[in-house]
């Protein structure tokens, strides 16, 4: 299992949730976040970006990247960023069941 977070552009948030629809990834977690990246603006503390987090199998984080790099891409400094990272394991709260 693979996790992708992605800090993107709000303004994108929309269009990345209805390709990963598209590829299949039954969910995602969203939440805001400030920052600064390479190019900051020191009159301005921070930029506004949205967090996505995405947990997926091995095959499909390609597909997944490949999706968020589509519906954000604009060549421009603050487009984001994405991460993969492995995933040992998780687990449902609700049901306590150990999903590998």
């Amino acid at each position: 299992m693979k996790l992708v977070t992605a800090i993107i552009r709000t303004v994108s948030a929309q269009k990345v949730v209805n390709a990963l629809k598209m590829c299949c990834v039954s969910g995602v977690t969203f939440s805001e976040v400030r920052g600064m990246g390479e190019n900051f603006d020191l009159s301005k503390p921070y930029t506004i970006h949205s967090r996505l987090e995405v947990v997926v199998s091995d095959e499909k984080a390609d597909d997944v990247v490949a999706a968020i790099l589509e519906n954000t891409r604009m060549g421009m400094p603050g487009d984001g960023i994405i991460t993969v990272s492995p995933l040992d394991y998780q687990v449902e709260i609700r049901t306590k069941e150990k999903l590998v």
